[in-house]
């Protein structure tokens, strides 16, 4: 380049970053109203020809507090959009009939369950093809499109008179707020025309719910491949086996002879071998890895070699590898692997790929995905090919990508022998984003992830983008246990549970602080679930936080073992019961609540009343353990089901608590 063009090149550069920082900061911050703003997406599934694809998107209905789902067909080609629903409630799960001709879904019918409808795509409306009276769970086509099998809950008998009120139920292993009795879920088959035909029945269950199972025909439509569980609990979760059913003797057989920690078999398009889940070495604790069975007995461990939790997978249609996803490092990513255990990692750019990818893949082998970046919510990216550059397809959120955003960065530490890392969020207008000397002192925030076998990614957070917008760092790291940075670093919070991480933590903030110019004496710790009981852990050993968030937090780990609906990865996570021999002392030496008396951190409690998965409970002792006490504390509840708020009004409300507290004392 001349040195007179170079310089008028390095002008018109220059004016355009200076513009493009101008617009930036002209923009206006993201801000808890916008979450209301950001468009959901999911279920990308391309049609058989791979000409065009099929997804779910759903906006928020804030006058009554949901969100209202539409399918959407967009061709591939010109990317261009149709909405193919109006109007329909719970519209989720659709899935391309194996000719392309027709598309089936789940909505809710009569306002009340979700059933199966199948829309013809060359015209017409779509057809209600289920009444199962307990809703459809889950359902798979037929290869021949004929039928299509699905899952749904046993209905109990009817009573009548004083036999109402005669309702007790057995308590084994269910959580402590859900009312039984608990039917078991099982297999269904629904053909034109005809009545519904049961497949499978008895007390045992078909994984459902949490502990779903996948319903995968094998190409001839003989055999249907199913997780089996002896009931329809989740705490006996751990006891679930692949098992193959023939369709027309309604007659099944184990797959492997395995007895548990089997899951999400998905049987080879040449219908010759079986792909299924199991924790590396049968060991519960350890990464969930991809086995391929050649339709009898164990399995080969095929992803080994990648040495992440790659539970989330698809076949590709030449049925020679898999499509695997999982977090690595600060990203979620994908990688091709072949059956001889050799892999690749796709090259997603900054793209953190989501989605159970069944459906997922063409037949000329190219991929759509739910992608998110980490300036940019979640939008429909396309792969030509597993060598191709993702290409976004949708700009549903480009309104939000294009507010004055935190700048997100990876960062990484060693410490106690383990290479780890997590994810800065830069204070809204940051001056100094590659970090340096700064004059200015900020406060940060800890964003502990739950899980614990979850990873913080460098995507799109909106809560983090929200603290960053009242200008604070935001920290949020991995720490042991998170399934990000391979085998022995998920295993490494057996028997420690809380020890290990928050060290981990400690470990991280240091090496934050030493990046960025960070106020020591403000910073916040905060988190949910798994996040929430580090948040516990943390104010109980450590006194040189400014305040703390705790939300759905495990305070004592006997309790939650014996109230939770998951008791078996309680059990799991240590070396049985709390009630047998002496793992009652390891019990309490790992749960926050054995050192409530040393918490000197004012807190804000957060639980939501139904919660099965951490009953709260635990945050009413706690709640109690530092208010009496006289640390500044303050708790609040919501009166609803599920582990986090899933309606967008109350997700809106438990943020604005949780920046009320962190404002309160930065």
């Amino acid at each position: 380049m001349r040195p007179l063009r170079r310089a008028l090149w390095c002008c018109a550069m220059l004016l355009a970053s200076f513009a493009s920082a101008s617009a930036a900061a002209s923009a206006a911050p993201f801000t808890i109203d916008d979450t209301y703003a950001i468009a959901g997406l999911s279920a990308p599934r391309i049609s058989p020809d791979g000409r065009s694809l099929l997804f779910v998107r759903s906006r928020v209905d804030v006058q009554n507090d949901r969100r209202i789902g539409e399918l959407v067909l967009l061709n591939v080609a010109t990317k261009r959009a149709r909405q193919l629903t109006y109007g329909r409630l719970g519209v989720a799960d659709p899935i391309w009939s194996p000719h392309g001709r027709r598309i089936a879904f789940l909505a809710q019918a009569a306002g009340k369950t979700e059933q199966i409808f199948v829309m013809p795509m060359d015209g017409g409306d779509a057809r209600q093809v289920t009444r199962a009276p307990q809703g459809v769970q889950e359902y798979a086509w037929r290869p021949d499109g004929g039928a299509i099998a699905y899952l749904t809950t046993d209905s109990l008998p009817k009573k009548t008179g004083a036999a109402r009120f005669q309702d007790s139920y057995r308590v084994t292993d269910n959580a402590y707020l859900t009312p039984g009795p608990f039917p078991p879920s099982h297999l269904w088959l629904a053909v034109p025309g005809r009545p519904a035909q049961r497949l499978t029945g008895g007390s045992w269950s078909v994984a459902a719910g949490d502990a779903e199972s996948t319903i995968s025909w094998s190409p001839h439509g003989k055999t249907i491949a199913y997780v089996r569980l002896p009931d329809a609990l989740l705490g006996d979760a751990n006891r679930s086996v692949v098992e193959l059913l023939d369709v027309a003797g309604k007659r099944s057989r184990s797959l492997t002879g395995g007895t548990r920690y089997e899951f999400n078999p998905r049987i080879s398009p040449a219908g010759t071998r079986v792909a299924y889940t199991y924790p590396r070495g049968g060991v519960p604790m350890n990464d969930a890895d991809i086995f391929v069975s050649n339709g009898g007995g164990p399995g080969v461990d095929v992803t080994r070699g990648i040495d992440r939790n790659t539970g989330d997978y698809a076949w590709f249609p030449n049925g020679r590898s898999l499509l695997v996803a999982g977090d690595d490092g600060t990203q979620r990513a994908l990688w091709r692997v072949r059956l001889d255990g050799r892999f690749r990692k796709l090259d997603l750019g900054d793209v953190s790929a989501f989605g159970n990818f069944d459906g997922s893949i063409a037949r000329n082998g190219a991929i759509a995905f739910v992608g998110v970046t980490p300036h940019h919510p979640a939008e429909i990216y396309y792969l030509a090919s597993p060598r191709g550059k993702p290409q976004r397809m949708t700009d549903y959120n480009a309104a939000i990508a294009g507010l004055n955003l935190g700048r997100v960065r990876p960062v990484a530490w060693t410490f106690a022998g383990y290479h780890e890392d997590g994810v800065l969020t830069y204070p809204v207008g940051f001056p100094h984003a590659r970090g340096g000397a700064s004059a200015k002192r900020y406060p940060l925030v800890l964003l502990i992830h739950g899980g614990p076998t979850g990873a913080s990614t460098a995507s799109f957070d909106q809560l983090a983008q929200i603290m960053a917008a009242h200008g604070w760092f935001v920290f949020e790291p991995n720490y042991r246990g998170s399934d990000n940075l391979g085998n022995a670093y998920q295993h490494a919070i057996y028997i420690d549970a809380t020890r290990g991480p928050g060290e981990d933590i400690r470990a991280g903030l240091a090496a934050v602080e030493r990046l960025a110019p960070i106020d020591p004496t403000r910073v916040c710790a905060s988190g949910w679930s798994y996040g929430g009981m580090l948040t516990s852990w943390l104010i109980t050993q450590y006194h040189d936080w400014r305040c703390a968030v705790s939300g759905a937090a495990v305070n004592d780990l006997v309790y939650d073992y014996s109230l939770a609906d998951d008791i078996s990865a309680d059990r799991e996570s240590m070396p049985g019961s709390p009630f047998v021999g002496k793992n009652m002392a390891l019990y309490r030496k790992v749960s926050p609540f054995t050192y409530y008396r040393n918490v000197r951190t004012p807190t804000l409690i957060l639980a939501d009343t139904y919660d099965v998965r951490v009953p709260a409970a635990q945050s009413y002792v706690f709640y109690h353990a530092l208010h009496d006490r006289g640390v500044p504390v303050a708790f609040y509840e919501w009166p609803v089901h599920g582990h986090f708020p899933s309606d967008p009004v109350r997700i809106a409300d438990v943020y604005r608590h949780w920046i009320a507290w962190l404002e309160r004392y930065l």
